[in-house]
């Protein structure tokens, strides 16, 4: 039998692979943010999992499966023989036997629980007992041993430059695997993982199979990670520092920043990673919608290059697909199609220096979701910038602090920064995670009074919802060249466009709300974004996080002052205009309150909508961003309390973040954490039956981005009153609701 030996069904033989992954090991290695000293056992290490990790694929079994004369191997585990075979060699660590042995599956299962990709038990030679299964599959291998012997001649060749070469040039044996059995024990009891072998055994384990899967993937996919470009290189801003840039950009070490929209905080916050950046040290910056996660990842890429920043999210694969297709329309769609699936798939491996993300993606690594080693590597030395973390759910804010605690152990700095920061919210970063160094525009220098000075907005107070005042809006719109109007309920806001278009022109006035599918909503926002603006805009709180847009005067339902300062941002943004006019309703149309529990009026004493507008009507006008920052500390003075303040110490204290080290279980994953973690935003996807035929013929293209761009996100609180109204048959499940390209999704 003359064929080769292979590790694709491609064609690709085991030592092109093995090589390829190699070159992949070594680039990871050069871009670790390490000491040089840790590096070096790490390299030796890394370099003999990854030239044993599929020596197993020899077998006559697994050859077959890839040359196609068989379907499956019956469910043989290759990387079981690549770590007997690695047993055979004298001194070869235990944690290079371990990510060998698991860098496809999880360790076995513990016979209780349900867990998903573990390794079967009757495959694995423990302790010189070998299973009859093991014997057969060492038997496939044998039968192909000269054969897998010129692949393994080759890959030493290529090792030769390396110092580990002398170990590996006597012939090895299939053994069983020099690994003390706790390694693969699940339990917490006595002879388990965690209760055997010592925190930095499980740390440098998880470490080093994190670094050999990643090395495997991106050997796969033939791309080699670039160096860590150091971001002083980098020009931030090309005009003249404000005071307070200055003193962002010259502060080493963690910060809590406030300044107002506009006045240029994101780029002080660049400026204070330029500061902070270690050797090789990656830079998060984290957000709490996808919307303006798309925005900041844009803004990155045309100061850091597109090479540099990757796009982490649950739909950053559509928002790439949109990009690449405004950029070049000579590209077939299925080319971008297959672009953006690698951009997003390099988003998670050890790739792109700089990530903008989510929250939920960060703590998607720390609760131990699939492929949380790359932390391990990826969060040590790095710049964490936290921005607008007064959004985010409480729990989620007491998981983010907490995550920070620990990510603070690994030599990570931390800039969190908004427009509005409570001064509660600075007490508990300062007091959970010792934080206390802030900055904030300096009255004494004369650019930055100048922008506190600014009196952007003339605010009013009405009672009564925008139904009891939809006359006196029309005649402000009619003397006005553009309006906000910003509803805080879908149908609502669809109800008040619906009643201005009797009088506006179609190319007058746009919806804008987070029951458009993707196609529409992309469609939408360019158009806002890119052309002038629309007359009249009504929209929800989407607008508060996605656009940099600019209107003369608006109109709001009631909702909590920072949701109201960050919808003003989005009026007379730059304050060169007069002071432009701003009307907050005390009511809202819809009785049921995202915000709160009250209904109907705002009447309980600690409802953060009542005390909003009690402060806000005690405001002089015109109105500074002083005054709205004062009011909001006002608001929230006592801090999160009742549910919300339970909720942030569970987060703050979750038993994975807060007892790391007696938790940590290496060649294991909670795959729990994927299913909470894409449930927190509360919403799924559903199809209008009116566009399943598209959907149809896109998939039936392969076009399946396009597809998904059609699906609509719900909320999943409606799916209990809704379910009579879609199939659940299908997937994804089909709506016999009225969609419309202008409208949305109507129930």
């Amino acid at each position: 039998m003359n064929e080769k030996i292979l590790s694709k069904s491609t064609g690709e033989t085991l030592s092109e692979h093995t090589i390829a992954c190699l070159k992949v090991a070594h680039a990871i290695l050069e871009s670790l943010p390490f000491p040089m000293g840790a590096n070096e056992k790490l390299k030796k290490d890394l370099l003999l999992a990854v030239a044993f990790h599929d020596v197993g694929k020899a077998a006559t079994g697994f050859q077959q499966v890839l040359r196609g004369e068989k379907v499956n191997w019956s469910g043989k585990r290759h990387e079981v023989i690549s770590a007997s075979f690695a047993s055979g060699v004298d001194g070869i660590p235990p944690a290079v036997i371990f990510s060998i042995l698991t860098h496809h599956k999880s360790i076995p299962s513990d016979g209780i629980s349900q867990i998903c990709g573990c390794l079967p038990d009757e495959q694995i030679p423990l302790q010189n007992y070998e299973t009859p299964f093991w014997k057969e599959m060492a038997q496939e291998w044998t039968e192909n041993e000269e054969i897998f012997l010129e692949e393994w001649r080759l890959i030493l060749n290529y090792l030769e430059k390396d110092s580990i070469i002398g170990s590996l040039q006597a012939k090895p044996k299939l053994l069983s695997l020099s690994l003390d059995p706790s390694w693969l024990e699940r339990t917490a009891g006595g002879g388990g993982q965690r209760k055997v072998n010592s925190f930095q055994d499980r740390y440098y384990a998880s470490i080093l199979r994190g670094l050999m899967i990643a090395s495997d993937h991106l050997g796969s996919a033939n791309k080699i990670p670039p160096m860590i470009p150091q971001l002083i290189k980098f020009s931030i801003i090309k005009s003249e520092l404000r005071p307070f840039q200055t003193d962002v950009g010259h502060f080493a070490g963690s910060l809590i920043l406030r300044a107002p929209t506009g006045s240029g905080k994101t780029e002080a916050a660049l400026l204070w990673a330029q500061k902070n950046q270690r050797p090789n040290g990656r830079l998060f910056y984290i957000l709490p919608y996808t919307a303006s996660i798309n925005a900041m990842h844009h803004r990155l890429t045309e100061i850091f290059g597109e090479d540099n920043v990757g796009l982490l999210h649950h739909r950053a694969t559509s928002a790439l697909y949109s990009m690449l297709d405004s950029d070049d329309n000579e590209v077939s769609c299925l080319d971008k199609q297959q672009r953006a699936k690698i951009l997003t798939s390099l988003a998670r491996e050890i790739w792109f220096p700089i990530r903008v993300c989510t929250p939920h993606q960060i703590l998607r690594y720390v609760l131990r979701g699939k492929g949380w080693e790359n932390m391990l590597c990826e969060f040590q030395n790095s710049c964490f910038i936290f921005d607008e973390i007064h959004a985010y759910d409480p729990k989620v804010v007491g998981l983010t602090l907490g995550s920070a605690k620990l990510f603070a152990k690994w030599g990570a700095k931390f800039l969190f920064l908004s427009a509005t920061f409570p001064s509660f919210l600075r007490k508990l970063i300062k007091d959970k995670i010792g934080i206390a160094s802030f900055i904030e525009l300096n009255p004494k220098k004369d650019e930055d009074r100048k922008i506190m000075d600014k009196k952007r907005h003339i605010l009013e107070i009405k009672e009564g919802s925008m139904k009891d005042h939809l006359e006196n809006m029309r005649e402000s719109i009619s003397d006005s060249s553009s309006t906000l109007i910003v509803c805080d309920h879908v149908k609502t806001s669809q109800s008040i466009y619906s009643e201005l278009r009797k009088q506006i022109p179609s190319e007058n006035i746009k919806l804008l709300h987070s029951r458009f599918n993707q196609r529409d909503r992309n469609r939408i926002e360019r158009e806002i974004t890119t052309q002038s603006l629309p007359k009249v805009l009504v929209a929800t709180q989407v607008v508060e996080v996605s656009l940099d847009v600019d209107f003369d005067q608006a109109f709001f339902e009631p909702a909590p002052i920072d949701a109201l300062i960050q919808r003003m941002g989005r009026v007379n943004r730059s304050g060169k205009r007069p002071p432009a006019k701003i009307v907050v309703f005390t009511r809202q149309v819809n009785p049921r309150n995202l915000y709160c529990e009250c209904s109907g009026e705002f009447h309980q004493p600690t409802c953060k909508i009542k005390l909003s507008i009690d402060e806000l009507q005690k405001l002089e006008n015109p109105i500074g961003e002083k005054d709205l920052v004062d009011a909001a500390d006002r608001v929230y003075g006592k801090g999160y309390q009742g549910k919300d303040e339970v909720k942030f110490e569970e987060g703050f204290n979750h038993p994975d973040i807060d007892d790391f080290e007696n938790r940590l279980l290496a060649g294991a994953y909670q795959d729990w954490v994927e299913s909470i973690i894409e449930k927190i935003d509360g919403t799924m996807e559903i199809l209008p039956r009116s566009l399943l035929e598209e959907y149809k013929k896109r998939k039936d293209m392969g076009l399946w981005i396009e597809a998904n761009s059609l699906l609509v996100p719900i909320r999943t609180s409606n799916l209990s009153w809704l379910k009579p109204k879609i199939d659940t048959s299908n997937d994804p499940w089909v709506a016999n609701l009225v969609y419309e390209s202008e409208k949305g999704l109507q129930i």
